[in-house]
């Protein structure tokens, strides 16, 4: 780590075999976590049948002078040049995914150093999480008579209780004593602790509820369980949707890990890290004939790529300046030997067909590179609110404050009348309609029969959204079914309010945008949530006072005898 990493940082919390933790100078609450270079495999292989290549950290294997050496010494680590860097670039994607969906997490932020993130300061519980869509081998021999590959829908969740949960407690202990730690709690890690010798049998639902856990001053009850449980289908969900919808591949398993803060108000967030033994991941590609060491870092540098690019963000993580030179592929060294040879011959004129002059350089020509930027199409979502009069503006300007405020889509306000001329309305829908790659949809308001929608959704591909705001002070406002019922009207829908309006719109958009997907889900756990919550202080109150009540009644019963 370069010397500029430690301005923030404060005492050393943690030293473990595949992360270090640290304590930050004047943020009690946040810790900053290094991931190592370090790996040891489960031993455990996934294999689906198919032309698809397996999971992206199954398929691993190991030479037989390599098996050896860690039979023989089970707590050996394997060094992978890049895995600490690679590994906080996955786990700060995921969480920036997250983040859309506004479900608490420990993460905070990156760290100028690539192998470094921030997080708050967070005492874990010790309960493994694990979301299954698919069943593997592991699944299998516990479960005799189940085929491998099966396809669980809904998908099930497992849970797990760890037998070291004093190291995941002593992790954030600001006066943590170093002198202490014992040779066995320092090899036990977030890495590690999902083998099966850091994990007891599977627990039922009734057994985590018996436990009656108390971390951080905060009792896990029924409501705390289900708050976990929600939340692993809800992050499952997310993560498969967009493995799926973006890459085409499959998430078959993940597992997820939740701590409670150290500081106020507790509350209990997401706490894992993601790597290769934290999800499997069934892509489509050709047979590989890396193996071992090599395989790991190939399915490392692919996550890494892949959620960088579904997030546009530039892979600024250089791995060539971590890896060993003697692990170079012959295609890198082959590179590296062209790069190295003589500069001073000069170059010779390739022999093109076309003659020089009829060449078009697209990056001196400033006007082809007008025309390129000016003509790109845009695949960013909108909204078109079509107003048929000047009364309609207000409830237009309240649909455009929501979309763009909460869900950072293009909202455009537009007033037109087909019966003042009908024209120019085609004229204005000429402006969108020539867009073919952008998703669009049209809100008309005012009454149905303003003929707005009919006309846009006869004369455009996009789906029309007609709100009928309903009035009882001004019957004429009122809907008409029997005009809405004929066939030439009946091609778009009809909605009275607007929260139903900005609703309708959301879900069509998210169709084709991840981040409205998930903004939508996580609105859906949320809600779930809140009604959780009110559910259960309501019990507590009903419960209180009827305790309350019998109190009166013997206090009365005691006072009259």
């Amino acid at each position: 780590m370069a010397s500029s990493a430690y301005d923030i940082l404060g005492q050393k919390l943690f030293d473990g075999t595949t992360k270090r933790i640290y304590s930050m100078i004047d943020q009690p609450g946040l810790i900053c976590i290094y991931r190592k270079d370090n790996y040891r495999s489960a031993g455990k292989t996934f294999s689906i049948p198919g032309s698809r290549r397996s999971s992206v950290d199954s398929s691993i294997r190991f030479n037989q002078q390599q098996l050896q050496s860690l039979h023989s010494n089970p707590n050996l680590f394997i060094e992978i040049p890049g895995k600490g860097a690679l590994t906080t670039s996955i786990t700060t994607c995921v969480y920036e995914i997250l983040r859309e969906t506004s479900i608490p997490t420990f993460y905070v932020a990156p760290h100028p150093q690539p192998d470094m993130f921030i997080a708050r300061k967070c005492t874990m519980i010790p309960i493994l999480w694990i979301v299954r869509r698919l069943a593997n081998e592991t699944y299998m021999k516990r479960n005799p008579g189940i085929a491998n590959g099966h396809r669980f829908v809904p998908p099930i969740v497992e849970i797990y209780h760890k037998r070291h949960p004093v190291v995941y407690r002593r992790l954030t202990i600001s006066n943590i004593d170093e002198n202490l730690e014992s040779s066995r709690e320092s090899l036990i890690d977030d890495s590690d602790s999902d083998s099966d010798e850091c994990l007891s049998s599977i627990w039922s639902y009734e057994q985590l509820l018996n436990a009656h856990f108390d971390i951080e001053d905060l009792k896990i009850t029924q409501t705390e369980i289900e708050y976990m449980y929600e939340t692993c289908c809800t992050i499952f969900d997310i993560l498969e949707h967009i493995w799926m919808v973006k890459k085409s591949c499959q998430l078959i398993d993940l597992k997820i890990e939740f701590g409670i803060t150290t500081t106020m108000p507790k509350e209990i967030v997401v706490a894992s890290t993601f790597d290769t033994e934290t999800w499997h991941i069934l892509r489509p590609m050709e047979r590989t004939t890396t193996s071992g060491v090599d395989l790991i870092q190939e399915n490392l540098i692919w996550i890494n790529s892949t959620l960088r690019d579904i997030l546009d963000l530039n892979n600024k993580i250089s791995l060539t300046t971590k890896l060993d030179p003697r692990r170079r592929s012959f295609a890198q060294k082959q590179i590296s030997t062209l790069d190295d040879a003589d500069t001073d011959e000069e170059e010779h004129p390739v022999n093109c067909i076309i003659p020089e002059n009829d060449r078009i350089d697209t990056q001196k020509d400033t006007s082809f590179n007008q025309y390129k930027t000016s003509y790109a199409p845009s695949t960013t979502s909108r909204c078109i609110v079509v107003c048929s009069s000047s009364a309609d503006i207000e409830h237009g300007q309240k649909i455009k404050i929501t979309l763009n405020e909460l869900y950072n889509i293009q909202c455009d306000i537009r007033l037109c009348s087909i019966y003042k001329s009908t024209k120019s309305l085609l004229k204005f829908l000429s402006n969108y309609v020539y867009e073919h790659c952008r998703p669009t949809i049209f809100v008309t308001l005012g009454n149905v029969n303003n003929g707005l929608a009919m006309c846009l959704s006869s004369n455009s591909p996009y789906p029309v959204i007609h709100c009928s705001l309903m009035n009882a002070d001004q019957p004429n406002n009122l809907f008409d079914i029997n005009s809405y019922l004929t066939s030439d009207t009946a091609m778009f829908s009809v909605v009275f309010t607007l929260p139903s309006a900005i609703q309708n719109v959301i879900q069509i958009l998210a169709m084709n945008d991840w981040r409205l997907w998930t903004k939508q889900r996580g609105k859906r756990l949320k809600n779930y949530l809140d009604l959780l919550v009110a559910d259960q202080q309501l019990a507590t109150i009903s419960s209180t006072s009827i305790t309350q009540q019998a109190n009166k009644a013997n206090t009365g019963i005691l006072t009259n005898k």
